[in-house]
């Protein structure tokens, strides 16, 4: 080796083989590796390369090698992060990246993997200025650049997620992450055949592309075992060295599947499957510091029942409030489908108030509702019964409604969701365990028999469904509106998970569900105690 010209050739000469024989160029950088060991450019790249032929620890032994021969190499940490990537350590690559980018390192791919990272974790507005700086550097994959974007807008609820869809578009019509993201737009209005074409067009484009699968195995109601999607995903599923991030939403799927075709254990294992490996690139929940945050929230007194009198208003504020997989969403269908109601979705307001007395509270939470034209605007953020003292505060006029709904039933339907941010505790049965708890000790203090509360349950709306509707537009001071019962057809958009399930009739089959499941819950069944029977 006579000096950095001649490194420069091997590793481009390295570079051009694994093009087209990555384990030939593997061989022979392992070869000269042999000869001179702390060649840090060829290390680094044997390491990518066993990466990409699955090889974990052999890539991790290359990397080790390439890191204690020089720390700072930018190759180095780079391929570190990748490879903490592709381990689903998104955590370490989201910090590899960072690190570089914060040393100058400003490349667009950089910015990429870090918004792919951020992503992953689920911190959605980190992800979104990531890709716009990926943009911003010159990214050579625009279209994927800005289908990402628009999938990271979209979860936040940002109304400028088509916009960047279409422009993926623009720049390629078989952007997979624009017509995935057009395929969820179209799920959210209700346009389920629309959504399935966008879905079958990124299957048609990619075979391998779990997040369209599932959604074509979740939109739809299986009766038929033999059902040519549901094999198309089973086949992906046995595929040899399929990674994690597939293996994840592809699990989700197919438990949803054998749900629907009555194969509770099949189901219940693919489930626990799908939960593991989210939960392995997730940040761990800490069950002692939700404990604590109880007892102080409990602690910090129950305020007024309701605030002082203020001015007679035109708008009234309707709090939907109750553990996920609830009925919220379907309650919320219903009171919305009122001629003078509409709903801004799920409002995380309180959970990050901005600073300032309860006028000026008061005043930037009117302001994000927006102008109405309605008397009564709803807002089911599910974990605003963490903050019913202050709302009652706040706004005096305030109807909240809490939804319950048997507890197995409850649990069991968080686990066997994919959420796509937030509720860290669903991945695991003794987590959703103790969240349950915590819900319960709370709505037993603020929203019990005297509070002013409305509970409406689950189970009473699938039974009689016009005397619940009844009583919860009389609780909201609407007059009766027979169309509330049409819930189905009510043209509001519906972004959470049960986007499918509120646009079908009412189905009492969910009731009573956790008995398919009894042999495998029995932490749930423990852990919640005997209300439970």
């Amino acid at each position: 080796m006579t000096g950095a010209a001649d490194l420069r050739q091997i590793v481009a000469g390295l570079g051009e083989l694994a093009r087209v024989r990555p384990g030939d160029a593997l061989r022979q950088a392992e070869l000269i590796l042999q000869q001179f060991p702390r060649l840090v450019p060829v290390r680094c790249l044997a390491a990518r390369l066993a990466r990409k032929s699955g090889d974990l620890d052999r890539a991790d032994a290359h990397l080790e090698a390439a890191l204690a021969e020089d720390p700072t190499a930018t190759p180095a940490i780079a391929e570190k992060g990748s490879l903490a990537a592709t381990r689903g350590e998104y955590a370490v690559a989201a910090g590899c990246f960072r690190s570089l980018i914060d040393a100058g390192q400003r490349k667009p791919d950089f910015w990429f993997n870090l918004a792919l990272a951020e992503e992953r974790r689920g911190r959605f507005e980190e992800a979104a200025r990531a890709y716009r700086d990926s943009l911003a550097a010159g990214a050579p994959n625009v279209a994927e650049v800005h289908g990402r974007l628009g999938g990271v807008m979209a979860a936040m609820g940002d109304e400028g997620a088509r916009a960047e869809f279409e422009t993926a578009l623009g720049e390629d019509a078989e952007c997979i992450e624009a017509l995935l993201g057009l395929g969820m737009a179209e799920l959210a209005a209700g346009r389920f055949g629309d959504a399935l074409d966008r879905f079958r067009a990124c299957v048609a484009s990619r075979p391998d592309c779990a997040e369209a699968w599932q959604q074509i195995l979740e939109s739809k109601r299986l009766a038929n075992p033999e059902d040519p999607d549901l094999a198309a995903v089973r086949s992906l599923m046995a595929s040899p060295g399929l990674p994690a991030e597939t293996r994840e939403p592809l699990g989700f799927a197919l438990g949803k599947a054998c749900d629907d075709l009555a194969l509770y254990d099949e189901a219940f294992a693919y489930f626990r499957q799908a939960n593991e490996l989210k939960r392995r690139r997730l940040p761990a929940f800490d069950r002692g510091k939700l404990d604590r945050e109880t007892e102080a929230l409990l602690a910090s007194g129950d305020g007024p029942a309701a605030g002082p009198k203020r001015r007679r208003v035109s708008l009234v504020p309707v709090f939907i409030v109750g553990m996920p997989r609830s009925g919220t969403t379907l309650v919320d269908q219903i009171i919305t489908g009122h001629p003078e109601a509409r709903g801004v979705g799920e409002l995380a307001f309180f959970d990050a108030a901005p600073p300032g007395n309860d006028d000026e509270i008061r005043a930037a939470y009117l302001e994000r509702l927006g102008a109405s034209g309605t008397r009564v605007v709803t807002n089911k953020y599910p974990a605003n019964f963490r903050h019913i003292p202050v709302i009652r505060r706040i706004f005096p006029e305030a109807r909240i409604v809490h939804v319950v709904r048997d507890p197995l039933d409850t649990c069991l339907s968080i686990f066997f969701q994919d959420f796509p941010v937030g509720n860290p505790y669903a991945n695991d049965l003794e987590d959703i365990t103790a969240y349950y708890r915590s819900y319960r000790r709370v709505c037993e203090r603020w929203a019990g028999r005297g509070s002013g509360v409305l509970e409406i349950s689950y189970e009473s709306v699938l039974s009689d469904l016009e005397v619940t509707t009844r009583r919860m537009l009389g609780y909201c001071g609407l007059r009766w509106y027979p169309g509330c019962m049409d819930f189905v057809n009510n043209p509001q958009p519906v972004t959470t998970l049960s986007r499918w399930q509120v646009r079908q009739p009412l189905y009492t089959g969910s009731v009573g569900r956790w008995r398919h499941y009894q042999d495998h819950l029995e932490p749930l069944i423990r852990g919640l105690g005997p209300s439970t029977d």
